[in-house]
């Protein structure tokens, strides 16, 4: 909370005699917070997964379904300043699910389509990538794989990240791009992965996801050759969401007692849990841009209050992102011009729990 400013509820004389502490008062007052400009084509019914460096976004919008206000369903878009693209469907697929967009409005996601139960469908699900001028295409999987997912993409829009699905395996790969075409390269050392995000710097250099268990971190140490560091010895200590070209990894780490914690891990510091307003309970980063600047979401205790919020974390301090609305529940992407995005919805109501202490009020 700021301090009072001292001059306003006295005469001229005292101002004069109290100038030196009102001087100091104001200069222990904390800086103005950063701006952060929202990113936000709706108003509501708003789920971004994707930013790039020119503020476009992709993501989902609920919407009534053949027009009819009572079923709603998310339907994928790229907004690209005023103008919104509807994401189309792969052949023979049923639904759209983008993940990213590069700065040069190449959008890569997964495409999936139903099974009847208990039978096997080659590629139910399906890395793809768009682009405006060639529409979307599946990026198949890597040989002996049957599924894919794409997670990510480099800025420049040439490399994917992604996962493979096989036979008792998930395998982290890139798709590189081959002229018109992709080519499935799979990482070494990431045969076992037990994440489900692949997550990719902005270079396209550095990647990040759990190795049998390893919180782990790989970088391209030479064209096409990829080194694997643990980031902790500790099994399971962050489930990567977000890495960014200097290498730092941003997550959430589940604790045994069914708590979300925010994780960092910087090569200075290791990994550093982020300390949360007083209240909340839970926390989750999701993304982390070149400057550093990490968001996500904290949240009250499961159906107690507070409710969830947006949250930025830059110099050390974590704050809610209140300037945008109670409605902004979870920051999801920030690009390097300080842009955020995430779900924008109307928080569902919630009670606090009994005997439950009221949360602190926030300043």
């Amino acid at each position: 909370m700021r301090q009072s400013r001292f001059a306003s509820a006295f005469t001229f004389a005292l101002i004069s005699a109290a100038w030196p502490l009102a001087t100091a008062s104001r200069g222990e007052e904390p800086p103005a917070p950063k701006p952060h400009p929202l990113v936000a084509p709706m108003k509501e019914g708003l789920n971004i997964t994707g930013i790039n460096d020119r503020g476009d976004v992709v993501g989902f919008h609920w919407e009534p379904e053949n027009g009819n206000p009572d079923i709603l369903y998310e339907a994928p878009f790229l907004a690209q300043g005023d103008k919104i693209t509807r994401l189309p469907l792969l052949k023979t697929y049923t639904a759209t699910f983008p993940a990213a967009v590069s700065d040069d409005g190449v959008v890569v996601g997964r495409s999936s389509k139903p099974a009847p139960p208990n039978t096997f469908v080659p590629l139910r699900n399906q890395a793809f990538v768009w682009t405006a001028d060639q529409g979307i295409k599946g990026l198949g999987a890597a040989e002996g794989d049957a599924a894919s997912f794409a997670t990510g993409i480099s800025r420049d829009g040439r490399r994917i990240s992604g996962l493979s699905v096989g036979d008792y395996r998930l395998r982290g790969v890139v798709w590189e791009r081959d002229g018109d075409a992709w080519k499935a390269v799979v990482i070494p050392e990431a045969d076992q992965l037990s994440s489900n995000v692949l997550a990719v710097s902005p270079d396209g250099k550095r990647l990040a996801a759990v190795q049998k268990g390893e919180t782990s971190l790989w970088t391209e140490a030479e064209p096409g050759v990829w080194k694997r560091e643990p980031l902790s010895q500790d099994r399971n200590a962050m489930i990567p969401r977000g890495v960014n070209d200097s290498g730092v990894v941003v997550g959430h780490r589940n604790d045994p007692d069914g708590t979300l914690r925010a994780v960092i891990w910087t090569r200075e510091q290791g990994l550093q849990t982020l300390g949360i307003p007083e209240g909340f309970q839970h926390a989750q980063a999701s993304a982390v841009n070149n400057a550093g600047a990490v968001v996500g979401q904290i949240d009250g205790p499961h159906g107690g209050l507070p409710g969830p919020r947006a949250f930025i974390y830059e110099d050390g301090k974590l704050r809610i992102l209140d300037e945008h609305g109670p409605d902004f529940i979870w920051a999801t992407a920030i690009n390097d011009r300080g842009q955020v995005s995430g779900v924008l919805e109307e928080p569902e109501e919630a009670h606090p729990a009994e005997d439950a202490e009221p949360p602190a009020k926030q300043p």
